[in-house]
């Protein structure tokens, strides 16, 4: 049977610590259990980070939202263990960038940022993790934007799904008209309508009335590199 020792150790901020180190965490620090039904939100966007939530059970969907004159939503299909936005918490914008609905019965776990600078920084191998979480974000982002550009409109279309995805896993899908995501990706309205078809031809997504659905990021990412 797994244990809420098991399910914390699966978090990657927690990876690496005793159960005697999670039983003086515990002592030390609030945290605060919540559940939602399928359907139900768990965090807007925009809402302020002022907590730390983790998800231990269920499933997620993340929307997220373009702004400007050009729509484009995306949403991300998720399962837990999961840490909602850790680089949210600090810096110039605390709010939270995506909206976050659970998709089916998921346990949440919430802790206030205050414990992770006043409690949980003790602990080396804590300070650790977060670092690595947010230099892995850093050097992904960088190497999107130093990397060679593809050599291919294919590629080139591979590489821009790529880049607003927050994990290889699980299902991906892209709403926008064609208009709008040629838009977004700086080319013209025909090109755009000549790659989608050519990317549906590789079975790597499916376009249909503004919809695009990636099953699997890893074949996207083939075309990318």
């Amino acid at each position: 049977m797994t244990t809420m020792y098991d399910k914390l150790l699966q978090l990657s901020l927690f990876q690496g610590l005793t159960l005697k180190d999670f039983t003086s965490i515990l002592s030390k620090v609030k945290f605060r259990f919540e559940k939602y039904q399928a359907g139900d939100t768990i965090i807007r966007e925009g809402d302020d980070c002022k907590r730390v939530a983790f998800l231990l059970d269920g499933e997620i969907m993340k929307k997220t939202v373009t702004s400007g004159e050009h729509p484009m939503e995306v949403n991300e299909w998720f399962t837990a263990p999961l840490t909602f936005e850790l680089s949210s918490l600090f810096g110039l914008q605390t709010t939270y960038r995506s909206t976050y609905i659970a998709c089916t019965d998921a346990s949440v776990m919430w802790m206030h940022k205050r414990f992770l600078v006043e409690e949980l920084n003790i602990y080396p191998i804590v300070d650790m993790n977060y670092r690595n979480i947010m230099s892995a974000q850093v050097q992904r982002m960088n190497d999107y934007l130093w990397s060679a550009p593809p050599s291919t409109d294919k590629g080139y279309a591979a590489r821009f799904f790529l880049q607003r995805m927050e994990q290889m896993q699980g299902k991906k899908v892209f709403r926008a008209l064609r208009a709008d995501l040629a838009a977004h990706m700086n080319v013209s309205f025909n090109k755009i309508s000549v790659v989608l078809p050519e990317l549906q031809k590789k079975g790597v997504l499916t376009y249909d009335r503004g919809v695009i659905t990636i099953p699997e990021a890893a074949r996207l990412k083939e075309l990318a590199e």
